[in-house]
Parts: structure tokens; C-alpha cells; sequence
């Protein structure tokens, strides 16, 4: 019995700490791709929903993910990301990898929390990043540190062209 206790004890520090991570080499399907979709975001100064035509091009460089995005109508917005994979794969960026999940249909599901500051407020901020053969869709989700709901702030939703 006592050795069942220590077993049960040790599975549980384990399983504490085990992180989750994500390799380079699970992105490659999306290695030098381009795409073409939309971002909504949430406008801070009425709530309302906001649509912008976008294209973007993923190319992975060493333990490094780019992504180019152009607005279409708003081309001074356009921008360059580079995401690094941190700690052994533990974080996406500055963004701590919380999940993963690997679909039937080959996609590959990551989810982040960091902390930081939306609308001038503290708060928990969770992206969830799909990536599929066709679609990649890329959700921010808001939680204010005095809040429990969570708010969609925007949402990157591509297709491969």
C-alpha cells in the first residue's frame, strides 16, 4: 500500500510539471505558404465588429515562424511577426503554450496565455491558433483581471491560395 502511495505521489509531481511543447519541425505542413482572408477585431471605441481583407505568408526560419500580413485596404497596417519557439518549445513567442492538439484531419491546434494590458487593463490574454491544410485561424480571447468572462478581441481567419 505504502509503495501504491509513493507511486500515486510521484505521478502527480509529474504531471505538475509537465509542460506542453511544440517543435519546429510540427509547422512544416505551413512552411513557406501564402493566404488570403480577413481579420475582425473588436473596436475599442463602440464594441462594434470590424472586417479587414488580409494576406499572409508563413515561412519558418530555424526555431523561427514569420508571418507577413498585408491589409489590403489599410497598407500602412501592414506587418512582419516573428515567433520564436522558447524554453525547449514551452512558449510561442513571449506566450506560454498551454495545449496542443493534433486532429484526425491533420490539424494542429496550439493554445497560449500570457499577461498583459488590453484596452489600458490588466489582463490574461489566450490565443488559440489552428492550423489547418486549408484554413488557419488565429482566435485573441480577453480576460480582465476583474473579470471572469472572456471577450474575443479579434480574429485572423485565412485559406490557402
Amino acid at each position: 500500500m505504502k509503495s501504491i502511495l509513493i507511486f500515486l505521489f510521484i505521478s502527480s509531481i509529474v504531471n505538475i510539471t509537465a509542460q506542453t511543447t511544440v517543435e519546429i519541425s510540427e509547422l512544416m505542413p505551413w512552411d513557406d505558404s501564402s493566404w488570403t482572408g480577413k481579420l475582425m477585431y473588436v473596436n475599442y471605441s463602440d464594441g462594434k465588429e470590424v472586417e479587414l481583407r488580409t494576406t499572409m505568408q508563413m515561412k519558418l526560419k530555424g526555431n523561427q515562424v514569420i508571418m507577413e500580413t498585408q491589409y489590403t485596404d489599410e497598407t500602412d497596417a501592414n506587418s512582419k511577426s516573428v515567433i520564436r519557439l522558447k524554453k525547449g518549445g514551452t512558449y510561442f513567442g513571449d506566450e506560454e503554450i498551454i495545449g496542443k492538439r493534433k486532429n484526425k484531419d491533420d490539424t494542429l491546434t496550439i493554445h497560449t496565455m500570457f499577461k498583459g494590458k488590453d484596452d489600458n487593463r490588466q489582463a490574461t490574454i489566450y490565443k488559440t491558433y489552428e492550423f489547418g491544410a486549408k484554413n488557419i485561424i488565429i482566435t485573441k480571447k480577453v480576460q480582465y483581471d476583474d473579470s471572469e468572462e472572456k471577450l474575443i478581441r479579434n480574429r485572423y481567419s485565412y485559406s490557402r491560395f
